[in-house]
């Protein structure tokens, strides 16, 4: 039996490391991803012990080479060159990968550091809604801008249902193409692996449930 390409350490819900694992997927690569109680030994392993120092998940290793790489935004470029889903100039899907990123912190307050209320909720859509309408104005030329936005919006729009109809209204050619990659074979069936892994968590814990208690508010 083959050796995967890459192991993947990442908790096992549909959040930073659903990019990482869309993308894999796009390409065909295989991918092993070792339970919580290896990734927490990971985290606990000195700096100079770890493939590539790094505080917390997502980590790739490439298992043929060991090169390794750490931080959402990090790896999904690692992957655009080694896979050409970048033209040479890359610093735009850079930026849309570093604004999903910046989502995400903002949908969990920052990795759950404090958790929804109606109020905060009703006073962060305005922004949720300026996010959506920026990747609606924004160009997504190449391959990995494309995949990390359908991956984004597509899963949280998933797991969260009550935020599609804000979607669709902001941002529609977003929302297309969103469900045209997620479509594509490759893609559809990494997604539906994730639903039959993860079930409907998201960032899972305390922010989701609160989150979950506002966004039906939206």
């Amino acid at each position: 039996m083959t050796a995967p390409d890459y192991t993947l350490y990442y908790w096992p819900v549909p959040f930073r490391g659903e990019f990482i694992r869309a993308i894999l997927a796009h390409q065909g690569a295989t991918v092993t991803e070792p339970d919580s109680d290896a990734i927490g030994a990971m985290m606990a392993a000195a700096p100079q012990d770890q493939p590539t120092p790094h505080m917390a998940p997502p980590m790739l290793v490439h298992n043929p080479t060991g090169k390794a790489m750490a931080q959402m935004p990090a790896i999904c470029l690692w992957l655009g060159q080694t896979f050409d889903l970048l033209p040479k100039d890359a610093a735009p899907a850079l930026r849309i990968v570093c604004n999903a990123n910046d989502v995400l912190d903002e949908m969990t307050l920052d990795g759950g550091k404090q958790m929804w209320t109606r109020q905060s909720w009703t006073d962060y859509l305005p922004r949720l809604r300026r996010w959506m309408q920026i990747w609606e104005h924004g160009p997504m030329p190449d391959p990995l801008s494309q995949i990390v936005t359908a991956t984004l919006w597509g899963t949280m729009t998933d797991r969260l249902p009550d935020l599609r109809p804000l979607l669709e209204a902001e941002a529609p050619a977003t929302t297309d193409l969103t469900d045209r990659l997620r479509a594509q074979p490759n893609l559809a069936a990494q997604a539906a692996d994730s639903r039959k892994r993860f079930g409907a968590a998201w960032c899972d814990g305390k922010i989701e449930e609160s989150l979950r208690n506002v966004v039906s508010t939206t």
